[in-house]
């Protein structure tokens, strides 16, 4: 059974190995997790590269401390994932935002394609932020990783930062002449990172697609059955986490 975590960087310092939780986090450990004077908790700390502590509870009569006892750092992931994904409706975007906390992503592209259902709203733009990065933080919280994924501000096809995505490349599309996923496995052995496109329901366009190829991606398949881009966003992540050594 895991320990229950604790984002340190939400709390104070006070130096000496002793953290005072903030409120919030002190009352989901207290009235949530049920958690006790001197109960062991996992204290996740993303500087200087990440950090993960053993620590104890400890109470007084009005706020909460966590005590270091012991401190490991972050191993690297073995795989580096650039999600590109086409916006989709709020259910299955957020679908794919949990999974991506849990399977490890490391920096998602939300793409307002031309077939996406939802428009996106440049004055909604930050209230959409903030709750997407609610969302990665919550269940990268429950996986135990110490660092959540990036999430950017929704941008067209045109707009997409392609000078700074991985070299090794792929989107699922529908097409007759899209290779099998499992052919880009030599790719990933030799970059350990990979950006990949999932476009909305009805596939990308074909100026999207053809943007797409332009700019280094190569198309794939995720098998003869039709997907929802959810699914198939979830199912090509999970596949690039596991083929990773």
């Amino acid at each position: 059974m895991s320990l229950p975590k604790i984002r340190l960087e939400r709390c104070v310092n006070e130096g000496g190995g002793r953290w005072r939780l903030d409120p919030r986090q002190a009352r989901h450990l207290i009235k949530s997790l049920r958690s006790y004077d001197g109960a062991p908790v996992e204290g996740l700390l993303p500087d200087e590269g990440g950090a993960r502590l053993l620590m104890r509870l400890e109470t007084d009569s009005r706020d909460y401390f966590l005590r270091e006892i012991d401190r490991s750092a972050e191993l690297p992931d073995k795989m580096s994932i650039t999600l590109l994904i086409a916006l989709l409706k709020a259910e299955q975007f957020d679908a794919v935002l949990r999974a991506s906390a849990e399977l490890g992503v490391n920096s998602i592209i939300p793409v307002a394609c031309e077939r996406s259902a939802p428009r996106f709203d440049e004055c909604d733009a930050n209230k959409k932020i903030s709750r997407w990065r609610k969302i990665l933080d919550e269940n990268t919280l429950v996986s135990g990783a110490v660092f959540p994924p990036q999430i950017q501000i929704p941008v067209k096809i045109d707009d997409v930062p392609w000078n700074s995505l991985p070299r090794t490349r792929y989107a699922a599309v529908i097409a007759p002449g899209a290779s099998p996923i499992a052919h880009a496995l030599p790719s990933l052995e030799e970059t350990g990172e990979v950006a990949f496109a999932v476009g909305p329901e009805g596939d990308w366009t074909e100026r999207e697609k053809t943007c797409l190829f332009q700019n280094g991606f190569i198309p794939v398949s995720l098998g003869r059955r039709v997907m929802r881009a959810s699914t198939a966003a979830i199912a090509a992540c999970g596949w690039f986490r596991l083929s990773s050594r």
